[in-house]
């Protein structure tokens, strides 16, 4: 675990990850080094991680405008692409074959200023064999759970599964933690709110949920019961048994990881464990901020925490927001993006980790730190030196294992957020079937660098 101390390079505030509280109360850091200075909480956070989103935003699409190049007949709607999209969640759906996309916020900050979150209802699928074709991928549905925000999401039982998050109506004011539980039917398009009984979790956002399909249950874990200023982190873990309709508390004696949100979790069906990587506390909005780099494994059988890699030396740097899933064909564990406590903020970078030996490999180091900014909310072009192929850095996207696949969608970046579709494999590396429309930083998307003035346009 880092502890960062005074040094808080361009930190939570700049990444969109405000506490979740209402307008004024404690104060967030912009800006890094040692000429940090406090800012008020006035709610939602610009989207970025040094500041880069406040140049002014851009709605241009990449340059040149791609060619579709749809082949023959194709199905769907060429135009039909979700909207910039972060704080969402997303599951695989191995029948079918398609990714299940719901919820989220599409508000971006312009110029320095705070955004109108919004909650988004829609459910999105998402066919990759259909846009390898170069066909529209997809399909838009409505209806389904209340609006929200950084909810956790599982596929399990032929179903996905999404639990609580957070709402608000209007831009000021508390936020609404969420505790309900919802079942979405792939066969049916259709959601269900799911009966919990009466011992439950109390609500929260930013939290984990995987499927232990050796038991056939959910397991929730940690995440921020507080929609006030200071966040009440938790460490607690629960099981909902759909079966019974219930939950029950798990309780796990001996050493554990510390209270933590903006986690990532993905469950190892091999070694019938819960895996655990990154994440922040209750000190995530102050100069004393932590930002985790350990791995912790929690076996489901002896009910017991292991802790797989104490971070530091030969792993990555410590973050919020990343995404974690199980590669089950190398039986690895792959770990993409987030936004880090160093220089960078939002990163790019992909990571193995082997289970066999808990180590750590780098399979793209992603986007590396060029030069800081010119002045207050004025990045150069330039400000990173960008790993061709790969990528926007980013943070609050998701990431799900698709057959033999990494794919991620959206997330908060320097210039926004973004709407873009990549795919990894150890094969085949990054390819990008679905290119982003809005939130890609300047030098990587236009044709001509040179005709960038700053960062985002």
């Amino acid at each position: 675990m880092k502890r960062i101390g005074m040094v808080l390079v361009a930190a939570l505030a700049l990444a969109g990850c405000d506490d979740g509280g209402s307008a004024g109360g404690d104060a967030i850091v912009i800006g890094g080094g040692a000429d940090a200075t406090p800012m008020p909480d006035t709610g939602p956070m610009p989207d970025t991680g040094p500041m880069s989103d406040m140049a002014p935003e851009v709605d241009a699409a990449p340059d040149p405008e791609p060619d579709m190049g749809l082949p023959g007949e194709c199905d769907g709607d060429p135009g039909l692409q979700p909207p910039r999209l972060n704080e969402h969640v997303a599951a695989w759906d191995p029948e079918r074959g398609q990714m299940i996309v719901f919820g989220g916020n599409t508000a971006v900050p312009e110029n320095c200023g705070f955004p109108a979150y919004t909650f988004e209802t829609t459910t999105w699928l998402y066919d990759p064999a259909v846009a390898a074709e170069g066909c529209p991928p997809w399909t838009e549905l409505q209806g389904g759970p209340s609006g929200r925000t950084r909810a956790a999401a599982a596929w399990g039982d032929g179903a996905m599964w999404v639990y609580g998050g957070r709402f608000r109506a209007g831009n000021s004011g508390p936020y609404q933690v969420l505790s309900d539980l919802w079942r979405f039917d792939p066969e049916t398009e259709t959601w269900s709110e799911v009966d919990q009984g009466n011992a439950r979790p109390r609500g929260r956002f930013n939290a984990s949920l995987v499927w232990d399909s050796t038991r056939g249950r959910l397991i929730l874990y940690a995440g921020n019961s507080s929609g006030q200023i200071n966040p009440t982190v938790l460490d607690d873990i629960w099981a909902f048994d759909p079966a019974a309709g219930e939950w029950s508390e798990i309780d796990v004696f001996g050493p554990a990881p510390s209270r933590r949100m903006w986690h990532a979790a993905a469950y190892d069906a091999n070694r019938d464990r819960m895996v655990v990587y990154g994440g922040g506390d209750e000190t995530a909005f102050a100069n004393n901020a932590q930002y985790f780099d350990e791995v912790w494994a929690l076996g489901l059988e002896d009910i017991g925490w292991t802790r797989l890699h104490e971070g530091g030396v030969g792993a990555p740097d410590g973050r919020f927001w990343a995404g974690l899933v199980h590669d089950t064909v190398d039986d690895t564990y792959v770990m993409f993006a987030g936004h880090d406590d160093q220089q960078l903020g939002n990163r790019n970078d992909l990571w193995v980790f082997d289970p066999a030996d808990d180590t750590w490999s780098t399979v793209t180091a992603g986007d590396a730190f060029n030069r800081p900014a010119n002045g207050f909310c004025d990045f150069p072009p330039d400000f990173t030196t960008i790993e061709p192929g790969t990528p926007e850095r980013r943070n609050a996207h998701s990431v799900i294992w698709a057959d033999g696949q990494l794919i991620t969608f959206g997330g908060k970046t320097d210039c926004g957020a973004t709407n873009d579709v990549w795919h990894w494999s150890p094969g085949d590396g990054w390819t990008n079937p679905v290119i982003a429309t809005e939130g890609e930083m300047c030098i990587r998307w236009r044709a001509n660098p040179d005709n960038c003035a700053n960062m985002c346009f």
